[in-house]
């Protein structure tokens, strides 16, 4: 999920994951039953204690796993009017931090999944394509 401070710098979480620690946006895996705006509003308590007034898709990002084809879809929103007040490292235990960054210093770290050009394009004023299928990563 995206979501951006007044300057326009958006907010990422710092993973610790499997040993690995690496930045991504703040989002998640969406739960049976479950609609997609209520996984958006959750993921954002999850992992920074901070609500939305609402959500605006942006762009579907996949990757397809050829050997076992495992599949993941990646829906990419905005989050509206974020409520930064009670902002915190939230509950999700491999959430070590966040930060804010703008174009420059989205370039240099390194962001899962691999749709750091496609957040350039939203950080530049640019729209996404829609659809992209990314490279697996394991």
């Amino acid at each position: 999920m995206l979501i951006k401070r007044d300057d326009g710098k958006i907010c990422f979480v710092r993973h610790l994951k499997d040993g690995r620690r690496y930045w991504l946006l703040p989002g998640g895996g969406q739960e049976a039953g479950e609609s997609a705006y209520d996984a958006a509003a959750r993921e954002l308590t999850e992992e920074l204690q901070i609500s939305a007034a609402g959500f605006r898709m942006l762009f579907i990002r996949e990757s397809i796993n050829k050997e076992t084809g495992r599949h993941i879809q990646f829906m990419v929103c905005e989050g509206i009017n974020p409520d930064y007040s009670t902002l915190a490292t939230g509950t999700d235990h491999r959430v070590e931090g966040f930060d804010f960054f703008g174009p420059e210093e989205i370039e240099q770290v390194t962001i899962y999944p691999a749709m750091k050009a496609d957040i350039l394009d939203y950080a530049r004023g640019k729209t996404p394509e829609l659809f992209r299928t990314l490279d697996w990563i394991s």
